[in-house]
């Protein structure tokens, strides 16, 4: 009896591996494609700003406007450069899941106003290094229009799902986020 209770614990152990290195490959695969997308997106974007500089600006009454550029149905606001993490990527007007597979997301606020929030997978070629800002480290973020927005690290935190007030309503002009490894909590960069 205990002999068949080992051979089942030893192929449990084996089928659990085979689910994790099959888990390990699917994140590094889904990582290689965003990479590869947003790529190939913030060209686009960069073209548009090089030749498109006043773009009409769109949106509700209620809120200032907020300039986008249209690229292969998606809307775009500008581009985010961390030299500190090599990383230059487009960002999306919008967020949802789907969105977020491809580039970076404006969830809230905009650069004009000073309160952007922008979100993104912890890809390693997305916001997977965010951690490993220090304060005082360089971010900039251009608009469509051309105009770019120096900031520094003022705070790295990490907060739970929760505490979605003090990402929106942090009083920072511009707060980058992403999930920890396993989603449990989120990294959060704070800049002035």
């Amino acid at each position: 009896m205990r002999k068949q209770q080992g051979v089942v614990l030893i192929l449990l152990g084996f089928f659990l591996i085979g689910c994790a290195l099959f888990l390990r490959k699917y994140n590094l695969q889904e990582d290689t494609e965003a990479k590869q997308s947003s790529a190939e997106l913030l060209k686009q974007v960069q073209s548009v700003i090089s030749l498109q500089p006043d773009l009409p600006p769109q949106g509700s009454s209620s809120a200032p406007p907020l300039t986008v550029a249209a690229i292969n149905g998606y809307e775009y606001i500008g581009y985010l450069s961390i030299p500190d993490i090599d990383v230059v990527l487009p960002v999306m007007s919008d967020w949802d899941y789907r969105r977020l597979k491809l580039a970076p997301c404006r969830q809230f606020g905009s650069a004009e106003t000073a309160n952007l929030v922008i979100a993104a997978h912890n890809y390693k070629s997305h916001f997977g290094y965010l951690f490993r800002l220090n304060v005082g480290a360089p971010i900039q973020f251009t608009n469509v229009q051309g105009t770019t927005y120096h900031y520094t690290v003022a705070a790295v935190k990490t907060l739970s799902p929760q505490e979605v007030d003090a990402v929106q309503n942090s009083g920072y002009p511009l707060v980058l986020y992403t999930c920890t490894p396993h989603g449990a909590t989120r990294v959060v960069v704070f800049c002035r």
